[in-house]
């Protein structure tokens, strides 16, 4: 059976998990934290499909379900970088600045654009019909333990691919390469948070330092996209060459959260302790 009691057993609480999450925010596509849970909730499912791909070789069912949770997400990931958007600007927004205050409207009018597509998007039939196809297989310690054998592999290749990105993404300058270290990061924490029960040493703790260093990362994105988008309009729109006050807020606030960055994955050894080794060999 290899590794597959361990893995069909984490696979039924993430689905589970999945269609109560989709039915929620189906009945409220505005909510906030819905459209969050939901997101958050097809995250879990990709990653065990993609874990269980690659320790127990492809599946052609649960390849179909991925491409259709992806293309649920596409909406999904804009309403929430609007939603995001619009709450970080809410609170810096100033009074008195145009180019500042008519992309406040545009982000405003952004969440209205993608509610509306999430709306449709979730009340499609073939949305409230999405299932995870599981096999039955039976528990046992067997499973467990052929898991745990193959899991350190896995998680040493995803982490050698965050590390990879690391270098460029400490220039301020290339925000690019940030980028792409997030989403190799998310990748690990992901698979890591699939096979955690299968490292003694692996802790809440260890859950929440890599949740903390994916929000990091995550929350200097979001900066990012601002400060492009901001500039954007404020040039190819409106025609004005002056930085807005929004923008120079949101410079300031990215620096700040940026040195955060550079302390914690400023050396290779200080990045190896993000991840930490509770998931050693």
């Amino acid at each position: 059976m290899e590794a597959t009691a361990f893995l069909e057993e984490s696979g039924r609480t993430r689905a589970t998990r999945f269609r109560e999450q989709l039915k929620r925010a189906s009945a409220d596509p505005t909510e906030d934290e819905a459209i969050h849970d939901l997101r958050v909730a097809i995250r879990r499912v990709l990653a065990w499909t993609a874990v269980r791909e690659a320790l127990l070789g492809p599946d052609m069912r649960l390849r179909e379900a991925r491409v259709s949770l992806k293309a649920l997400m596409v909406p999904l990931g804009e309403l929430r970088d609007a939603h995001v958007k619009r709450d970080w600007v809410l609170q810096f927004v100033p009074e008195g600045d145009e180019p500042s205050y008519l992309y406040a409207v545009q982000v405003a009018s952004d969440v209205l654009r993608w509610e509306s597509r999430a709306r449709t998007c979730l009340g499609a039939r073939s949305t409230r019909r999405l299932r995870v196809p599981l096999s039955r297989g039976a528990g046992g310690i067997g499973g467990r333990l052929e898991a745990a054998i193959l899991a350190p592999g896995l998680l040493g290749r995803l982490e050698r691919e965050v590390s990879r990105h690391r270098d460029a993404a400490l220039d301020p300058a290339h925000p690019e390469a940030l980028h792409r270290m997030r989403l190799a990061f998310k990748k690990y924490r992901y698979a890591a948070e699939v096979l955690l029960p299968l490292f003694p040493k692996a802790t809440e703790e260890t859950a929440n330092r890599l949740h903390a260093f994916q929000t990091l990362l995550g929350t200097i994105h979001d900066f990012d996209v601002i400060l492009a988008e901001a500039h954007d309009f404020r040039k190819d729109i409106l025609g004005v060459a002056t930085e807005s006050v929004l923008e120079t807020a949101f410079r300031r606030l990215r620096e700040e959260w940026f040195r955060e960055f550079h302390e914690i994955a400023g050396t290779p050894d200080s990045l190896a302790g993000v991840f930490g080794g509770e998931f050693r060999p």
